[in-house]
């Protein structure tokens, strides 16, 4: 009751501080809002452990839209500071889309702890199954604890290759994501610990034994000295507490307030998804996780397994028709149905690449690929709930990434082919190329913002990116005074001026001794080829130490979800 309690609470202050503020300041003194602290309460009592289904998971999702309040009702997303960015948290953490990343520290990702000791025996402690490909958790000399995982048994380096280059990507992004190394490791390390039991073919729990691990071990691809490639996936840190769901909250969470459905970084993880061909996204491949640090305790939101990312399917080469429609899309259905057998699906007239030249690549591919058109395993609460501000956001992240930095990603794949390497990062980059114009041509795309010398500079990234023409845009600025304190517009600063660079000179303007006299700076982009360009941006100016600082930026954009249908 007492987490309920604060939930409730916490959810009626945040109402307080979203409506509109004509009695009180629109910026307070901590904005702009870097971290989000939802680790404000102490969690002491463990949530409870979700068990999720997957068949109710996937059906659940396919018979209709999950989440509040009703789809298609609007909502932009709710957890952005005043500068419409995503403040850190404990479900994603900014890095290189704030700050550039070393090309080592790019390579080394999430990976602190290091790999399992290869010199002592690796402990199997719990089996996953018999089935197509096995997996096992060990425990190495350390004490270490690992997910074992190992590549198709037809297909080397396909899914471990996928699943290294997929984290490393991941964790760039921003998303909290788990240790995952590739180790070549000789079978006659495993042991198994007394009493592990794995499922057989027929789905019953039987012992694991060292005839059985075997067995289970005998079509792994080998190396010439005997040794096999596994992708060793290290446990999360915390008590695990099942997968969270793309919608709601966690009653047992009293900071978990935000309903999912409505945070941008899983709405914007479409697009990263949607670039990565990380077609499954569904609760079954995330993870909660409470986490005591420093004697506080809270949860941590994880994605894992990126064992189907781009052409690998984790068990197989990804599905032809995934990607293209839901594994189960009522509209292909009646079309199939009403084609008598005619109707030819969009994924039969792909060209892939050529098997088995690019088998470790698997189905990978640029030319066919439509960001606004690409689906995931089913309709995911928070994806089709995305705007055009919450793709924005996400586009901007992934055109962060030099083809030098992608190159250094995808070598840690450790492709044996060069030409492999060579392929993946083709259509690594030209996947971006689509996905980072869809993102940044539907609203006015300028950002960067910074004060310098005198004038509001900013950057025009469609341009930047070679999206558009350089040079091509004008700038229509508007400078008004904005009382802060009543949150509204005193007077305008001059006239409407016309730039063609991007740099507006301040207004000759001191800054008052209150401090809630702001300067407000309405940017509108002309573009003939580009008329949503058009819409405004309104840059917050607010005076600190004799000067002006940036402490706002609202984007105007429609009133409606990128369309998913």
């Amino acid at each position: 009751m007492r987490s309920r309690s604060l939930a409730a609470l916490t959810v009626l202050l945040l109402v307080v501080v979203a409506a509109p503020r004509s009695a009180g300041p629109r910026f307070h003194p901590s904005d702009p809002m870097r971290v989000d602290d939802d680790r404000m309460v102490d969690v002491t009592s463990q949530p409870e452990e979700i068990e999720l289904s997957d068949l109710y998971d996937r059906f659940g999702h396919i018979a209709h839209v999950l989440g509040d309040p009703p789809f298609p009702a609007f909502l932009e997303a709710a957890n952005v500071n005043t500068l419409d960015e995503v403040p850190d948290s404990s479900w994603f953490t900014n890095r290189h889309g704030r700050t550039r990343m070393s090309l080592e520290a790019l390579r080394r990702g999430p990976d602190v702890s290091g790999p399992p000791e290869t010199d002592g025996p690796w402990t199997v402690f719990r089996g996953k199954s018999q089935g197509i490909t096995p997996g096992f958790s060990i425990e190495d000399a350390r004490g270490g604890r690992y997910v074992i995982k190992f590549d198709p048994v037809d297909v080397p380096e396909l899914a471990t290759a996928a699943e290294v280059i997929g984290t490393k990507l991941f964790h760039a992004l921003g998303y909290h994501v788990p240790q995952n190394y590739l180790v070549r490791v000789d079978p006659s390390r495993f042991a198994i610990r007394p009493g592990t039991m794995v499922e057989n073919s027929a789905g019953v729990r039987v012992p694991l034994t060292a005839r059985r691990l075997a067995w289970m071990l005998r079509a792994v691809p080998r190396d010439a000295d005997g040794r096999v490639r596994v992708l060793a996936s290290r446990y999360i840190d915390g008590v695990p507490l099942g997968p969270f769901r793309y919608y709601g909250t966690r009653a047992d969470d009293a900071n978990d307030v935000i309903p999912h459905e409505h945070r941008r970084e899983l709405r914007g993880l479409r697009l990263f998804a949607a670039w990565t061909n990380h077609d499954d996204t569904r609760a079954q491949n995330t993870q909660a996780s409470w986490v005591d640090a420093d004697g506080r305790h809270y949860v941590r939101h994880w994605l894992i397994d990126f064992g189907s990312t781009f052409g690998s399917g984790s068990v197989d080469m990804q599905l032809a028709n995934l990607a293209f429609h839901y594994w189960l899309s009522p509209r292909e259905v009646t079309r199939n149905l009403l084609g008598l057998g005619l109707h030819v699906p969009e994924y039969r007239r792909v060209t892939w690449p050529p098997f088995p030249a690019y088998q470790a690549v698997g189905r990978w591919e640029a030319d066919a690929f439509d960001p606004a058109a690409w689906r995931n395993d089913y309709p995911n609460p928070a994806f089709v709930r995305m705007t055009a501000r919450d793709a924005f956001w996400a586009a901007k992240i992934l055109m962060r990434f030099t083809e030098e930095e992608l190159h250094a990603i995808v070598e840690t794949g450790r492709y044996t082919r060069p030409e492999d390497a060579e392929y993946f990062l083709r259509v690594l980059v030209a996947r971006q190329r689509k996905a980072g114009a869809f993102g940044l041509s539907a609203l006015n795309p300028l950002d960067e913002f910074q004060i310098a010398d005198g004038a509001l500079v900013f950057a025009n990234l469609a341009e930047h990116h070679g999206f558009s023409a350089a040079g091509a845009t004008r700038y229509r600025v508007t400078w008004s005074l904005y009382d802060n304190a009543t949150g509204s517009v005193r007077r305008p600063l001059g006239e409407t001026v016309t730039l063609d660079t991007t740099r507006a000179p301040l207004p000759r303007l001191e800054p008052g001794s209150d401090g809630q006299v702001f300067l407000l700076a309405e940017i509108r982009s002309l573009n003939a080829d580009r008329p949503a360009w058009q819409q405004r941006i309104s840059i917050f100016l607010r005076p600190r130490s004799g000067g002006w600082e940036i402490v706002g930026v609202q984007r105007d954009a429609p009133a409606a979800y990128v369309d998913m249908s």
